[in-house]
């Protein structure tokens, strides 16, 4: 059986309230923040990119170690996250005697704000399709990659480590034949 006593009583406590006005506290005001700085520096604006190139490529030809060369910027997270794997000790230890590892800085060439735009389109890139992009020079000094693998580096933060260093351990160390 119902009990209209509680019932009555839950009822009259509701009502005595009922003709105060709700207050909900206001809610702070809006403030307007800027993103944090990037707090990398693996794509150095100042950078003699020419004579690190240069060199990595020289270095390839003389029966060194091949050259990575990775066309990027520190704006972009998936050229920050290739970077970090490719400097990290744990490439290093493992395939550190067979690459050299030079970070381009590229800005963002897709929006006409380029640089060093000189260098990649000497190396037969002609238009880059987005950061990073990534050449292998291999030992005569001509990429082991094709254009379209150079192009597709851009989802390079959301490839797993594992798989980015099978990626350089796996590759064929002859130039790929355009297709």
């Amino acid at each position: 059986m119902i009990n209209r006593g509680l019932i009555a009583l839950a009822l009259g406590v509701f009502l005595i309230g009922a003709d105060q006005p709700c207050k909900v506290p206001a809610a702070p005001p809006l403030e307007v923040h800027t993103a944090p700085p990037i707090l990398t520096n693996y794509y150095r604006k100042d950078a003699n990119v020419a004579a690190q190139v240069e060199g990595a490529i020289a270095e390839a030809k003389a029966g060194g170690r091949m050259a990575i060369l990775v066309f990027g910027a520190d704006w972009c997270s998936d050229s920050v996250a290739l970077a970090a794997v490719l400097k990290s000790d744990l490439f290093q230890g493992y395939l550190g005697d067979r690459y050299s590892v030079t970070l381009v800085d590229v800005n963002r060439p897709t929006k006409g704000e380029g640089r060093n735009q000189d260098i990649v389109q000497r190396l037969g890139i002609d238009q880059m399709t987005g950061t990073p992009e990534v050449l292998v020079i291999g030992k005569d000094g001509k990429p082991i990659n094709t254009i379209e693998d150079a192009h597709s580096w851009r989802n390079a933060g959301e490839r797993p480590v594992k798989s980015i260093m099978h990626y350089f351990f796996d590759l064929k160390t002859e130039p790929s034949k355009p297709s």
